[in-house]
């Protein structure tokens, strides 16, 4: 029986709450010692030496200002460094400090371990279902929006 638009728009809710309370409880307790949307934000940087500010924004789908906000905050609690581009100096670069690198791997870790959870939640064949769905509805969403 195919899925009528009502099931799916249930569906799509009580998805979208479930995460936006799980991100809430996230954020009241910091993992290695940043708040989720902080690990958000300098996720990017486990790969990199360094990013701008607009390029860990973008990756953690943030505006500008925010991420700037957020990292004056962390730069203060001492996780990053930033520094003007030597060639633009309109860009600031941002880097992990030690403390930093040990927070964003440690709340790498406590993100992993709740991934898995959740995969091994899942019977075998839904494992397989969940990943292609979700590849695809990331798809749809970045063609609609």
């Amino acid at each position: 029986m195919p899925v009528a638009t009502d099931q799916f728009t249930a569906a799509w809710e009580s998805f979208f709450r479930t995460t936006r309370r799980l991100r809430s409880r996230a954020g009241r307790f910091p993992i290695g010692g940043l708040s989720l949307p902080q690990y958000h934000l300098l996720e990017a940087l486990r790969g990199s030496a360094e990013l701008t500010v607009g390029e860990l924004a973008e990756s953690a789908g943030v505006a500008p200002p925010t991420a700037t906000r957020m990292l004056d905050c962390l730069a203060r609690d001492g996780f990053v460094t930033r520094t003007h581009s030597e060639t633009d100096r309109r860009a600031v670069l941002v880097t992990l400090t030690p403390a930093g690198s040990d927070a964003i791997e440690a709340a790498h870790e406590h993100v992993e371990a709740f991934r898995r959870r959740v995969f091994e939640a899942l019977e075998p064949d839904e494992r397989e279902q969940a990943a292609v769905l979700l590849a695809r509805l990331s798809q749809v969403l970045e063609d609609v929006a």
